[in-house]
């Protein structure tokens, strides 16, 4: 049976990459499939004119400034005057300072304002009446090549082909059955989170998820290669991710009641990573793991969910200055305990999330340059005050001249992650494997070597092409919360692959972080799953369905011609 399995290693090998490319290809596609209409939200008419005005976005800024989404070009029109926002009780308007003010029906607003379909609104002098829309979407029709049974049915043959591979790495008798359970544990779990999605959750697609399944197959593949013993627990992480992940979809629901759990959130975090300076032991250098009962858990990893969900909550209020310096302080005060802890790039995930959830919410350049300078000088006074945390660094771009040193992991990893070409060497066959921390940390270097290169430069391309996804669709997302959450969630996955991968090459210093779905390790599965919850919020297939929509009013469900917001007065459909 084992020289039968030899002799087709070659063809197992293939199938492998065959299966993979194939899978995370045509998900990728699927998710680009433009399946829903782009919805109209509503209408700004002119009382005197008729001249109508699309409400396309979710929020939509109005001001004399040609960078905003409806340009009126009028004296009594402040830079920035107004911000009209579709949310789940109807459209809010807010008045952003302006010096004509804005008025509803006559009167003044203070702040903001709900209003209605037939509403008169008054902005710096010129009268829109409000048309309501509602959203319209079409159903997700897949072709039968993309539908999520073929693709677990792939899935099943490309967990088939590891456990094939498994075998032929032990002497027959010695490979324990229980491991080959697990695989197919594996399997049972795609399938029943798969029904569960469908007639319980009501979701409409299954891109994201199984691009996370066939990921976790390759790291319980390197897993069980390397650790037989300990595929089992990768496997319970796995069903905890997914379980947080859907309960997660679950709150996600009920966007309205979210602010609640922030300040819970946020004192559970603080509180978390506290607890971890005083009692976790140092591991590798750094306090970040703490042990409960025999089972070792890194709380910085549950804390990156709280930190995202406390970020888009805090930041979902426009225009807020409050807002932003209350995310300033709990950002400052989660990434000081990290460098305390010398855990030091989550600290650069946590601070670069940070930025990227600021930025996106304010734009306020000048604070987020006070913040970084703060950060860049904290960082230089620890490197100065601290040498031996400098020694850590020291081997940077230097590695071959200490290959036997401090550059002993990182030389390893290129010349290993080449010599499997661009087929792989075979699960078991690779020599980085024998190296420290080769299933967490050096996890990339293992793919190339034994799984072959296409499939491992499959993996950070797949992850940038799901944060181009989440950025374009972020537009469309029913909530500002879901926007700012999942480009917060695919960005900190992102700058993780990227310190991961460029980390054990040497393009970047290494900082001993997890590459997202594969590395060994629960914690960071657990994690990993929480964060797709948030990025899959973005998608209107999948939240269409979870608010009552606006009643419907006079708009056509055929969309107009795109408008061209740089010219004149943008939106004017009349003039289009």
């Amino acid at each position: 049976m084992q020289e039968f399995i030899v002799t087709l290693e070659p063809f197992f090998r293939y199938a492998i990459l065959g299966i993979v490319v194939f899978i995370v290809v045509r998900m990728l596609l699927s998710l680009f499939c433009k399946k829903t209409t782009d919805p109209i939200r509503g209408k700004l008419i002119n009382t005197i004119t008729n001249e109508s005005i699309s409400l396309r976005e979710r929020e939509t800024s109005i001001g004399r400034n040609k960078s905003c989404d409806i340009v009126l070009p009028f004296d009594t029109i402040s830079r920035l005057h107004a911000v009209i926002a579709y949310r789940s009780k109807g459209f809010v308007i807010f008045d952003t300072f302006s010096k004509s003010g804005v008025k509803v029906n006559g009167k003044r607003i203070d702040g903001q304002a709900l209003i209605h379909s037939g509403d008169e609104i008054n902005i710096g002098g010129l009268t829109y009446r409000l048309s309501e829309g509602k959203y319209k979407f079409i159903k997700d029709k897949s072709s039968w090549l993309g539908a999520p049974s073929y693709m677990l049915t792939l899935a099943l043959l490309f967990v088939l082909n590891i456990i094939i591979m498994l075998l032929n790495m032990y002497p027959e008798g010695q490979f324990s059955g229980a491991v080959v359970c697990v695989y197919l544990g594996f399997i049972a779990l795609q399938w029943i989170y798969f029904l569960f999605s469908t007639y319980v959750l009501r979701l409409n697609n299954f891109e994201l998820e199984m691009i996370a399944f066939v990921f976790c197959s390759l790291g319980l593949g390197v897993v069980g290669s390397m650790y037989p013993n300990a595929v089992l627990k990768q496997l319970l992480a796995v069903v905890l991710g997914v379980v947080g992940f859907c309960v997660i979809l679950v709150i996600l629901r009920y966007v309205e009641s979210l602010r609640y759990l922030r300040w819970i959130l946020a004192g559970c975090a603080l509180g978390i990573l506290a607890l971890t300076l005083v009692i976790a032991e140092p591991t590798n250098g750094a306090r970040n793991w703490l042990s409960l009962g025999g089972i070792s858990i890194q709380p910085s990893e549950l804390v990156k969910v709280a930190f995202v969900f406390v970020g888009a909550v805090t930041l979902d209020r426009l225009q807020s200055i409050r807002s932003l310096t209350s995310y300033i302080v709990f950002s400052v005060a989660c990434v000081g305990f990290l460098f305390l802890m010398f855990d030091f790039g989550t600290a650069l995930i946590f601070f670069f999330t940070f930025v990227l959830i600021a930025f996106m919410r304010s734009g306020d350049l000048k604070t987020l340059s006070i913040v970084c300078g703060v950060a860049a000088l904290g960082a230089v006074a620890i490197l100065i005050l601290k040498p031996y945390v400098a020694s850590r660094f020291s081997t940077y771009l230097h590695v071959w001249e200490y290959m036997d040193e401090g550059g002993y992991q990182q030389t390893r990893t290129l010349i290993y992650s080449a010599s499997g070409g661009l087929f792989g060497l075979g699960l078991g066959n690779g020599e980085l494997r024998n190296i420290f921390a080769a299933a967490e940390d050096l996890v990339f270097g293992v793919i190339s070597e034994e799984f072959g290169l296409i499939i491992s430069f499959l993996i950070p391309i797949t992850y940038c092409i799901i944060a181009i996804w989440a950025v374009v669709n972020g537009k469309k997302a029913k909530s500002t919360f879901y926007t700012l959450a999942g480009v917060g969630a695919i960005g900190m996955i992102v700058f993780q692959s990227m310190l991961s991968i460029f980390g054990i090459t040497d393009l970047l210093p290494l900082t001993g972080v997890t590459l997202p779905f594969i590395s060994k390790g629960g914690t960071s599965i657990i994690c990993c799953f929480c964060l797709l919850a948030f990025i899959k919020s973005i998608d209107t297939r999948s939240f269409a369905n979870f608010k009552p929509e606006l009643t419907p009013e006079d708009i056509p469900i055929t969309v107009p011609k795109k408008v061209n917001k740089r010219r004149g007065v943008a939106g004017n459909e009349n003039n289009s």
